[in-house]
């Protein structure tokens, strides 16, 4: 079956192709029942307007891309559901590019994304590291980073003040009388680990205590897993440990149960992200609750007020966590 084109509109119609262009575009020079009687036959048809071709014409695509490290991770999904209830009512269409967490794969996405003129790009980066902020800015794509502040030109960005969270989760476990401390976190450079870590640390040298042990691991359940193993087969593991993911948390949660050993009774474990998962009734994990829907609604605003006027200057806009205590931290006995 071949595509409907703007001439079967035309010839259905018996005007030229101009005026079923004119009147798809609402422009006055078309009378009311002309645009009506082209806006039936172009239904009839199933013709749509190509949007490389409104692109050409007014210089948007009426689309947004979206860039997203690991659409398996649940902590993507209530910041892509902020962004939504932004985007949508404003007549914008989405695309989600996921990278599968590789720097490859997200420098494609964000070079597919340019070919196709979106108007704009919300960043949810695989690391700070990165050169696509550069060549998007450089294209004169509005882009908003969000969780991950990027490397190389500044943008507007959309985080969490991640050494808050941190030190909430501390806070919590030394009035529980922890002081041998662990700390997961992500493998890859990114500002939310590094500032993490740097909190974790800042921390406890500040209370008077040695940092506890830090491992790098992916960011899943099997990385979780596999260094809270690392952690067990010192000849000190910590009393505690803290996740700076949910993932990361469950898998070391299983790690413990493989030993034999008993959340918390041996080992209290706290998350970071505060996903659905975390409160499920077999789980209830004590976890740094990040307000992923407002940082998706933010970053959305922002971006279409970059689409609007590119001109407006950098901002930043960092929101406050909260901590959810549930089933799996307790006093140090």
């Amino acid at each position: 079956m071949t595509r409907v084109t703007i001439r079967d509109v035309a010839k259905l119609v018996g005007v030229s192709e101009a005026t079923v262009s004119n009147a798809l575009a609402n422009k006055p020079i078309v009378t009311a029942e002309t645009k009506a009687r082209v806006r039936r036959a172009a239904e009839e048809l199933g013709y749509h307007i190509s949007p490389i071709a409104r692109a050409l014409r007014t210089g948007h695509t009426g689309t947004v891309g979206i860039v997203v490290s690991n659409l398996a991770n649940p902590f993507y999904a209530d910041i892509l559901l902020g962004i939504s209830s932004v985007l949508t009512p404003r007549g914008y269409q989405t695309i989600i590019c996921n990278t599968e967490s590789r720097a490859d794969l997200q420098e494609w996405h964000v070079a597919h994304l340019l070919r196709h003129m979106v108007d704009g790009i919300l960043l949810l980066s695989y690391s700070s590291e990165t050169a696509d902020t550069t060549r998007a800015l450089r294209a004169g794509v509005p882009l908003v980073a969000l969780w991950r502040r990027p490397g190389g030109r500044e943008a507007t960005f959309v985080g969490m003040d991640d050494a808050v969270g941190m030190n909430l989760a501390l806070e919590h476990l030394w009035l529980l009388g922890h002081r041998r401390i662990g700390l997961l976190r992500a493998h890859i450079a990114s500002s939310p680990s590094e500032a993490r870590q740097n909190a974790f640390q800042e921390f406890l040298i500040a209370h008077g205590t040695e940092p506890g042990p830090i491992l790098a691991a992916e960011i899943s359940i099997e990385g979780g897993r596999e260094a809270t193993q690392q952690l067990l087969d010192l000849p000190e593991p910590p009393t505690a440990l803290i996740a700076t993911s949910d993932l990361m948390a469950l898998g070391a949660t299983m790690a413990l149960a493989e030993r034999g050993l008993s959340v918390p009774a041996d080992m209290s474990v706290v998350g970071f992200e505060d996903t659905f998962v975390a409160a499920l009734p077999q789980i209830q994990l004590t976890t740094v609750s990040v307000p992923r829907r407002e940082l998706g609604v933010n970053a959305a605003e922002l971006l279409l007020e970059r689409i609007a006027d590119p001109t407006q200057p950098i901002r930043n806009v960092v929101l406050q966590p909260g901590f959810r205590v549930r089933g799996t931290t307790a006093q140090r006995t």
